[in-house]
């Protein structure tokens, strides 16, 4: 029997029930929040706490939907994320998120419902996308759990914590260019040095990134030092209406602005085309006012083909991607050295 304006009982297995309102419809209709426990005194002290919480988190009660909190959140952002960042952000949403969720009301949120949603956008039964990786889903994860804290800042949702099940993540591990395939690729880039081979050269040799190598400038090359400097990338972000631009701006992140010692062999190929006037205004312009593409620039490092100029032959060099071959080719040189296997020493000489 419920002790008296408590609404807490005594379940027939022995167990205390308490009853709460957690929220209510649009309409007006009541929801009901339960806590369950051994002990009396136990589900009295968390149905006090779980009452004051949601009397607290209730206290802005709105129509909004969904979709309109969402793109509020999003736009708190603006000012402390890069563009690129931004729009990588506003995709995500208008892609995965709110084809499932948008027209669901904010008052009407609660854990099981927004975890079953995650499944659906997970592995959408209606094939709008194909099934999300482990990376996707839970990047997925991750912005709803941030714009569920944003409502429950503004006071119109309580805390929640969500729990998925996300897809298995799978390892791919991209071994390194052998000894005999990295002569190879020296020798085609000496044959005929042009910027655009010299930056692909860079990017496996030094681990920079697709739109590291496009932000290159004649400029932050130290000839004298043998060093690079790396200060800025470019890559190409959605606007809106199946448009497309590309943006120059700060590394990915602060610890991105670094300076790179040059390796010998790949200091004098700088130099030859720093020599050739053609070449000022070829990979690497001292001032461009459109960089390269950064997806027709990872395009042509998927594959590099080494052509025979007198038998036309195209021989295959290699087919690593290069985001998977910075890694590894670092690691290469890493245990190559003896110095480095003992942690000193630099890790090009």
């Amino acid at each position: 029997m419920a002790r008296r304006g408590e609404n807490i009982r005594k379940r027939k297995d022995g167990r205390w029930e308490g009853r709460y309102i957690k929220a209510r419809t649009p309409e007006g209709k009541i929801q009901w929040g339960y806590v369950y426990g051994t002990a009396y005194v136990e589900v009295k002290r968390v149905l006090i706490q779980r009452k004051a919480e949601a009397g607290f988190y209730n206290l802005n009660r709105t129509d909004l939907t969904f979709e309109a909190l969402a793109e509020v959140w999003l736009h708190s952002l603006q000012n402390s994320i890069k563009e690129s960042t931004y729009a990588h952000y506003s995709y995500t949403l208008h892609k995965y998120l709110l084809p499932v969720l948008s027209k669901v009301p904010v008052a009407s949120l609660e854990e099981s419902f927004l975890e079953r949603a995650m499944q659906q956008i997970i592995t959408p039964t209606d094939a709008a996308h194909k099934p999300l990786g482990n990376s996707s889903a839970r990047e997925c994860l991750s912005m709803l759990r941030r714009i569920c804290k944003y409502a429950a800042h503004l006071r119109l949702i309580r805390p929640m914590e969500l729990e998925v099940a996300l897809p298995k993540a799978i390892d791919k591990i991209s071994a390194p260019l052998s000894p005999a395939e990295q002569q190879r690729l020296h020798q085609y880039v000496q044959a005929n040095p042009t910027p655009r081979k010299i930056g692909l050269l860079l990017g496996l040799e030094l681990g920079l990134r697709i739109g590291e190598i496009c932000g290159l400038q004649w400029g932050v090359f130290d000839l004298k030092l043998g060093t690079l400097n790396i200060n800025r990338t470019v890559c190409r972000i959605s606007c809106g209406n199946s448009h497309t631009k590309v943006v120059i701006q700060t590394p990915k992140t602060r610890t991105s602005r670094r300076e790179i010692p040059l390796p010998k062999q790949l200091l004098i190929m700088p130099k030859s085309c720093a020599e050739a006037p053609e070449m000022l205004h070829g990979f690497f312009p001292a001032a461009s006012p459109s960089p390269p593409n950064p997806a027709a620039t990872g395009k042509a490092s998927k594959e590099i083909t080494l052509i025979s100029p007198l038998l036309k032959w195209k021989i295959p060099l290699f087919s690593i991607p290069l985001f998977l071959q910075k890694s590894t080719q670092l690691l290469y040189f890493m245990l190559k050295d003896p110095c480095l296997r003992k942690g000193r020493g630099p890790i090009f000489s």
